[in-house]
């Protein structure tokens, strides 16, 4: 099967909360809403929360990036709604949208930081045995 999406995605939990919901007709619920990302790319997130949204709703969210530890606030549409039974609560698949590039930065940063780290960690030893006294 292939692949849909367009960005890698870390299955990493990070702190939500959803600030506000707008952009469909009829009842949303009552807004801010702790939430947690999960599954978070640079194109979107799962969000898990007790509250459902419907399909096309537009939430702001304002994540915790576990990382980085940095704040960072984001607009997302909900292309995708489930009840998750085993864990009893709402999933929702939300895709960013056009967002400022600092707020990108930050994701990335996030993202790839403990990658990148490593990466570096595993140079560090190497370049140090082919120095000789």
């Amino acid at each position: 099967m292939r692949e849909r999406r367009k960005h890698r995605r870390f299955q990493q939990w990070n702190k939500a909360i959803i600030k506000s919901a707008s952009g469909v007709q009829g009842v949303l619920p009552r807004c801010p809403i702790d939430a947690c990302a999960w599954d978070l790319s640079l194109g979107g997130a799962r969000i898990q929360c007790e509250e459902s949204f419907p399909v096309g709703a537009v939430l702001r969210i304002h994540l915790e990036l576990l990382r980085s530890r940095e704040f960072v606030g984001i607009d997302g549409e909900v292309r995708w709604t489930r009840w998750n039974e085993e864990q009893k609560v709402h999933e929702l698949g939300v895709e960013f949208r056009e967002c400022i590039e600092a707020t990108l930065q930050a994701i990335m940063r996030n993202l790839y930081h403990e990658t990148e780290r490593k990466a570096t960690e595993d140079q560090a030893p190497a370049q140090m045995d082919k120095v000789t006294p």
